[in-house]
């Protein structure tokens, strides 16, 4: 008489089966979770690095701008256009006739930051040494410059001789109001506001008529970049010249996804810039 053979029954291995699928299920399950915290960190990080680069950008722009002497260009909630210096110099010696010209020292402005024909400059006028109220920038054009002129002073500090030709008009010749050791700087309009890229949004960055440059990002779309102005008493204003303190904020977004409570991963920083007066 033959043995009955050992085996599972049917209900056994629908038990196997169904308790089987819940362990893998909640194994996939957890796989899942720490996918999704993984990527939500991720994107964190992300966004907190494109926050802060974005306000250490605007931060060390921003804090050099002299809204009293006209440097703020443009001013909104969400972009700025402003003039920054870029070359510094002072003047070593002067010839005022039909074409004006200053030599400006070469050490100062450095090998690679000398100034160049073309470049937009200030040129400090102080008419009384006694006097405030005479004082002021003087706006011009480099014409031309000698990169190989020395000082008339001294005859052997190394100088660039900058020409100003047509523009007589705007140096006082008759009171010689540019005196030794004025200073000189050139200056670039730059301007900020949200761009696109690769379908983000970017903290775009323009010089003078060049192109949009994206410099930090992605942003959140819409209100990533906002600016508000402050005057001396702390009160919003809408005039550039009032201008002592600029409120940035900057946020980031996270294109749809979330964190363990199902929100969105977002970023937000905010500084106070004080601005040069």
């Amino acid at each position: 008489m033959t043995g009955r053979r050992g085996g599972f029954t049917l209900v056994e291995l629908i038990v196997v089966v169904v308790l089987g699928s819940l362990v893998l299920m909640a194994g996939l399950q957890i796989l899942i979770t720490n996918q999704r915290t993984y990527t939500a960190q991720n994107v964190q990080i992300n966004g907190q690095q494109s926050t802060r680069m974005a306000l250490e950008i605007l931060s060390g722009e921003l804090r050099e701008v002299s809204p009293e002497g006209g440097d703020i260009l443009m001013m909104s909630s969400d972009s700025i256009r402003v003039r920054l210096m870029r070359k510094f110099s002072i003047v070593c010696g002067t010839v005022f006739a039909a074409t004006p010209q200053l030599f400006v020292i070469n050490a100062l402005s450095g090998p690679f930051t000398r100034f160049a024909l073309g470049d937009s400059v200030f040129v400090w006028a102080d008419n009384e040494v006694d006097t405030e109220t005479d004082d002021h920038w003087i706006p011009a054009r480099v014409t031309a410059a000698a990169t190989t002129a020395v000082c008339p002073t001294d005859g052997t500090t190394q100088a660039t001789l900058l020409s100003f030709a047509g523009q007589s008009s705007l140096f006082d010749v008759t009171t010689d109001s540019v005196t030794l050791g004025a200073p000189v700087r050139s200056y670039v309009p730059v301007a900020f506001r949200l761009m696109p890229y690769n379908g983000d949004p970017y903290l775009g960055r323009r010089q003078g008529s060049g192109p949009w440059v994206p410099v930090a990002g992605p942003l959140r779309p819409n209100t990533g970049l906002e600016f508000v102005y402050r005057d001396s008493l702390n009160a919003v204003t809408a005039t550039p010249g009032d201008v002592r303190q600029i409120v940035v904020r900057v946020r980031s977004g996270s294109r749809g996804v979330l964190n363990s409570l199902g929100e969105p991963v977002t970023d937000s920083i905010l500084a106070w810039v004080y601005t040069r007066n």
